[in-house]
């Protein structure tokens, strides 16, 4: 088995999800690590609570820097974050799980975190006439602090063409019978197919033509 696969292996300082060093662990009991980060995304934004590398479902995960076999932690002992199932071995890690929930504006650096994203929506086209995507924001599971604001100007070009700092992102594809965009061509294609004619004999050809 790959070391980057393999069980409580101390050379493992990548995350095998998303490839960034690791600062903080998260352990399941299946004996596996993950970062804190891509383990949060998971159980908080996705609510999907299981072990990325061997599927196995994790009640509970333990953030901590000092790995050694879940079975050893008496993970009952720690402060806990019942909702989410997430354990931590000290107040760093609790503090780093919080941080990646905070909504926090990246304007105002004094300023408080928001109560929700939506306070942080308002409170971002209130003061700095900034908009996020609504399309991104509901497709995308995204930290708040990952979000990324526009002016209507850049929004509207980030929908029709993309960001000019991400070449692999060429904007949301516009539905021209009802003028509507779709986060990307599988999500139109699936509009088309749903709510839209199409040719019969021209679709097993491969030539998708759809009509209103």
């Amino acid at each position: 088995m790959s070391k980057k696969l393999s069980r409580l292996d101390s050379s493992v300082e990548q995350c095998i999800v998303c490839c960034k060093d690791i600062t903080i662990f998260s352990l399941g009991e299946c004996n596996h690590t993950v970062c804190h980060e891509c383990s949060t995304r998971m159980r908080v934004l996705c609510q999907q609570n299981y072990c990325p590398v061997c599927r196995c479902n994790l009640n509970k995960v333990l953030f901590t820097i000092v790995v050694k076999p879940f079975e050893l932690c008496n993970v009952s002992r720690y402060p806990c974050d019942k909702k989410h199932g997430v354990c931590f071995s000290d107040d760093a890690a609790q503090k780093a799980f919080r941080d990646l929930l905070e909504h926090r504006c990246s304007r105002c650096r004094d300023r408080q975190p928001e109560r929700s994203f939506q306070a942080l929506r308002d409170h971002m086209r209130r003061e700095h006439d900034l908009l996020y995507c609504d399309i991104c924001t509901v497709h995308l599971k995204m930290f708040s602090h990952e979000r990324k604001p526009y002016t209507r100007k850049m929004l509207a070009a980030h929908k029709r063409h993309g960001d000019a700092d991400d070449m692999s992102y060429k904007g949301h594809p516009l539905c021209e019978f009802c003028d509507e965009r779709f986060l990307d061509n599988d999500e139109l294609y699936r509009h088309l197919r749903r709510e839209h004619y199409f040719c019969h004999f021209c679709d097993v050809e491969g030539r998708y033509k759809y009509y209103r």
